[in-house]
């Protein structure tokens, strides 16, 4: 386990417990704010470093394309510091700016690697996937700084399945959970609601606390 990141995740307080209505219907006990460790200089250094390491160590692709919007900067920070080209993908299009859905020169290879903060369900991975594929390029990895493990079977194939693609992160779930018990921060009644949470659906890949 990553305890540097699990640390800052914390002290941050990038998961904010309580009833939440943003979280997609899912996960309503527990709402991440990954964008909190863009505020970090220490986090910036330590989450590019250790994503350029992931890039170039464990992914079958050279060229690194971000996923809008704080995915962005850590494809930037990541390609940096790996060396590598980097494109990214807008959400929507942009006419006064440009028409383009993907910004960048594309690899001739036709081969990249998706980089973002977060996964959740996978909706926003899968939606972009299709889009490079329209664009002629493959996504062989996916990189995410912090995987919730929240992939519902009844969404059908996990991200991994369904696109024949490699998923990797800097820390899970199942790993902050663990840290936060161990450092007394959160409660069992918090726990208990997070635990509800993931039982109320299928996962593909569960977290160790809610098999407790």
């Amino acid at each position: 386990m990553d305890s540097r990141l699990a640390q800052a995740i914390v002290d941050l307080e990038i998961p904010s417990f309580g009833p939440s209505g943003k979280n997609k219907t899912d996960s309503l006990s527990c709402l991440f704010r990954p964008r909190r460790l863009l505020s970090s200089p220490e986090m910036l250094h330590h989450i590019g470093s250790r994503l350029a390491e992931v890039v170039t160590q464990r992914c079958s692709s050279g060229t690194i394309v971000g996923l809008a919007t704080s995915g962005i900067a850590w494809a930037a920070l990541a390609a940096e510091r790996a060396r590598v080209p980097m494109l990214y993908v807008r959400k929507q299009p942009e006419p006064e700016v440009s028409n383009d859905m993907v910004e960048g020169i594309p690899p001739a290879d036709g081969r990249v690697v998706l980089v973002d903060d977060l996964l959740f369900t996978g909706t926003s991975k899968r939606a972009a996937v299709r889009l490079l594929r329209e664009h002629g390029l493959v996504v062989t990895d996916i990189v995410v700084i912090i995987d919730r493990q929240l992939q519902r079977k009844s969404d059908g194939p996990s991200l991994q399945q369904e696109f024949g693609l490699e998923l990797h992160s800097l820390i899970r779930m199942t790993e902050i959970v663990d840290y936060m018990i161990d450092r007394r921060a959160i409660t069992k009644a918090q726990l208990d609601d997070l635990v509800a949470d993931y039982r109320a659906h299928e996962r593909w890949f569960p977290p160790d606390f809610m098999l407790r």
